[in-house]
């Protein structure tokens, strides 16, 4: 069986698929800077001097990257759901 991958900021845990909590930052983060103007290269860049490596350590972040996980709707119904709780 090949290796499953799920979406960036979540992890398989005690047989649930659960949030990541360095990766769910990470999101979190790109999130409030991409609101407040920050551009798809000025997130790749903030994310390539960071320590969180996207879901292959030895790859580079590069705006697709970005704009997969800005562009997800995964991320906006999370935020959407915890804010309602």
């Amino acid at each position: 069986m090949g290796i499953r991958k799920y979406a960036f900021g979540y992890e398989m845990r005690d047989g649930k698929i659960q949030p990541a909590d360095a990766e769910a930052e990470v999101v979190r983060t790109l999130h409030e800077r991409y609101a407040k103007g920050s551009s798809y290269r000025q997130l790749t860049e903030l994310l390539n001097a960071g320590t969180v490596p996207y879901n292959e350590p030895d790859k580079s972040w590069n705006k697709n990257m970005v704009a997969r996980i800005l562009g997800n709707e995964i991320y906006i119904d999370r935020d959407i759901k915890s804010e309602q709780s």
